[in-house]
């Protein structure tokens, strides 16, 4: 959904809430700038409407790919999942303010798609939790680096690091989420805020700004980061493909 200031992606995932190729691919594209200039814009991020946001990565096609071996389809799925993060979090530079709605579970990666948002509101009901499973340097150091105005460093490690799971409300007197609200009102809680925001151009500019001060992942970075997760998963540690696969069968129920 389009109009003059606000794009919308609601994440149809019904058989599984989870970060396919094809998702990373259709969400990379959703939050690129293309080839022209755009005018001021928020791009909003939601699950389906009653139900999780996502779960996490595509856990039964790593522990497949990773059993298989097969380096390329790895390299190819972990870059493109930096690539959404890296595009979250310096949406700025291409003009437009991410803003992500959460109305159930956001597990894993799930979760730091969610957090690397410029705003992140969530309904009551919501569901937080990072097993730490993909990628732990990045986006975990960089998303803390961007949440340490919010919160002290031991808090944040706390939620990335220890699994726990912590519901909207929680996390918002954390200082990580935004706007906590009651079932169903997330999403007019996004077109009061884009309606506000109209009115304060100044505000808005500046939130934008406030992220364009940070530096977003090159090309080289990006691999090196990949390929060194890709060496780490293939080094034939069976209990890792199982411990992958039977949390992958716990995504499609």
């Amino acid at each position: 959904m389009k109009t003059s200031s606000m794009q919308w992606a609601r994440m149809q995932l019904h058989t599984k809430a989870c970060l396919s190729s094809s998702v990373l691919n259709q969400l990379n594209h959703f939050f690129s700038s293309g080839s022209q200039a755009q005018p001021p814009t928020f791009k909003v991020l939601s699950g389906n409407k009653d139900g999780d946001f996502c779960l996490g990565a595509d856990l039964s096609l790593l522990s497949e790919l990773i059993e298989s071996g097969d380096k390329d389809k790895l390299e190819n799925y972990g870059s493109s999942y930096l690539m959404l993060i890296d595009q979250l979090l310096c949406g700025a530079r291409d003009n437009f303010t991410s803003v992500a709605i959460v109305q159930g579970r956001a597990f894993g990666a799930g979760m730091l798609v969610a957090l690397a948002a410029d705003i992140l509101i969530a309904e009551t009901q919501s569901e937080f939790m990072n097993p730490s499973i993909l990628f732990e340097q990045y986006p975990c150091a960089v998303l803390a680096k961007k949440l340490s105005d919010r919160a002290s460093s031991d808090v944040i490690l706390d939620v990335f690091r220890s699994g726990k799971r912590y519901d909207a409300q929680a996390l918002f007197e954390l200082g990580l989420i935004d706007v906590v609200c009651d079932k169903g009102a997330a999403e007019q809680q996004v077109c009061e805020l884009i309606a506000h925001a109209k009115q304060h151009h100044c505000g808005r500019i500046a939130l934008q700004n406030y992220r364009n001060r940070r530096n977003g992942l090159t090309n080289k970075t990006r691999k090196q980061l990949v390929d060194n997760w890709v060496s780490k998963v293939t080094k034939g540690d069976k209990r890792l493909v199982q411990y992958l696969r039977r949390l992958g069968r716990l995504q499609s129920e």
